[in-house]
């Protein structure tokens, strides 16, 4: 008996490591890009030292978070292609990306709820709640606005989850790329101008044969695209294609769409467990020496607008919103311009910054499309967002705030009726502007 249960405790000692091992790995704070005189003797407070209310002064840090996944845990290997990324010595994958957290210096003060914000394309939306300057890397008092998140006392914290996010300040995520990797892939190409005369594509073309790709042309949506001759276009690399003879510009606001062979995808899914795992790190992390929010986060809600909350809801789709200790990540969700889409981020040579608005034959719009389970009438298929996480105990309270744009091409009605147009029955209640 002695021995079986010694046995158990190195097993459960054991699968304990592993567990700590497959999240947040490390963090190291840049003090260039931090304002904290906790942590950086000789630096000043945030936005200039400015004292929110009974808070008092708050302290910003920026740097880089790697992170590990076990691509054989059950809540990993949802990802699409997890199991073909390259792996470390110990069999994980692994990424690294920006974070960000907002503190306010004396935490005692604060009010040990935690605001994240998910950002839109790298890009924070703090400055929106604070009616201050929208940006990544707030540093003046005028980037702080009226400061209504920190005289609340919140915390604040982001991360890179986008693999398309580009740009200094905004926060990007490094994710595995399978290099040499083949398949099909998609362009949708509109210009608002009648200078562009070469298309970038989202992934390199694996072969420079014309005749197994395609390009067409239509004037509107509703007209039928015509498939352009191999003397109308060309590669000009591996990256790029253009139209022939040289020079000839793309159409202003014609419908250009090429289909080809692709290599190098990315592993983009590991977005939506980075963003996981960092949350439930400073949530649950107890050590002040890793977590700038040890014993200071209770609650967490996140804010987010368009790109990020489309994500959100697959974020939850796909189960995200449990942690890999079982336990619920984001308590309550304020998700702005999201509707019933998704985002293309757990495909292969899906494209994250794609949205149907502007490339309106993307696929953005997939089933299910609300909460509630329910059955698609065309498809047959049947789902619900909230299934796996309504199964573990993790499901987010949530509040949905759409305008008519997510009605007209967000699937917004289908947040709260069916696919026939019925309401459906629940506890859903939806906000428009």
């Amino acid at each position: 008996m002695k021995t079986r249960i010694a046995l158990a405790v190195a097993a459960a000692f054991a699968l304990s490591a592993q567990l700590a091992e497959a999240r947040i790995t490390s963090v190291t704070w840049d003090p260039a890009r931090s304002q904290a005189p906790s942590m950086f003797p000789g630096q000043s407070a945030a936005f200039g030292g400015l004292s929110f209310g009974t808070v008092g002064q708050y302290e910003k840090l920026r740097g880089t978070a790697t992170g590990e996944l076990d691509p054989n845990d059950p809540r990993n290997k949802v990802i699409t292609d997890i199991e073909l990324a390259p792996r470390n010595a110990a069999g994980m994958v692994t990424y690294s990306m920006d974070v960000f957290v907002l503190r306010p210096m004396n935490q005692a003060l604060g009010n040990q709820r935690l605001f994240y914000d998910f950002n839109n394309r790298g890009q924070m939306r703090l400055g929106r709640v604070n009616n201050g300057t929208v940006t990544s890397d707030p540093v003046t008092a005028a980037d702080a606005g009226d400061g209504y998140v920190m005289r609340h006392g919140f915390s604040v914290a982001g991360n890179g989850w986008d693999f398309g996010a580009s740009g200094t300040a905004n926060m990007k995520i490094s994710v595995p790329r399978l290099t040499g990797l083949p398949g099909p892939s998609y362009e949708y190409i509109v210009n608002d101008n009648a200078t562009t005369a070469t298309a970038t594509l989202s992934f390199p073309a694996n072969t420079l044969d014309k005749a197994l790709a395609k390009l067409t042309v239509r004037a509107r949506l509703d007209d039928p695209p015509r498939t352009m001759l191999a003397s109308e276009w060309e590669y000009a690399s591996s990256a790029q294609i253009r139209l022939l003879p040289a020079g000839t510009r793309f159409q202003q606001s014609a419908i250009y769409e090429f289909t080809y062979a692709a290599r190098d995808p990315v592993v983009s899914g590991v977005g939506l467990a980075a963003s996981r795992d960092w949350v439930s790190f400073l949530r649950h992390e107890t050590d002040p020496a890793k977590n700038p929010l040890a014993g200071h986060v209770q609650h967490t809600y996140s804010y987010s607008i368009s790109q990020p909350s489309r994500t959100l809801n697959d974020f939850v789709l796909f189960g995200f919103n449990e942690d890999e200790g079982g336990k619920r990540v984001l308590d309550g969700i304020l998700s702005h311009t999201g509707g019933g889409s998704g985002d293309q981020i757990n495909y292969r040579f899906g494209q994250t910054g794609r949205t149907e608005r502007q490339n309106h034959l993307y696929p953005e719009g997939v089933f299910p499309f609300a909460h509630q389970v329910m059955t698609d009438h065309l498809s047959g298929k049947t789902g619900g967002r909230d299934e796996r996480c309504a199964a573990s105990n993790t499901c987010p309270k949530r509040f949905e705030v759409n305008t008519s744009n997510e009605y007209w091409v967000k699937a917004g009605s289908l947040l709260h009726s069916d696919t026939r147009g019925k309401d459906l029955k629940g506890r859903t209640k939806c906000a428009t502007t």
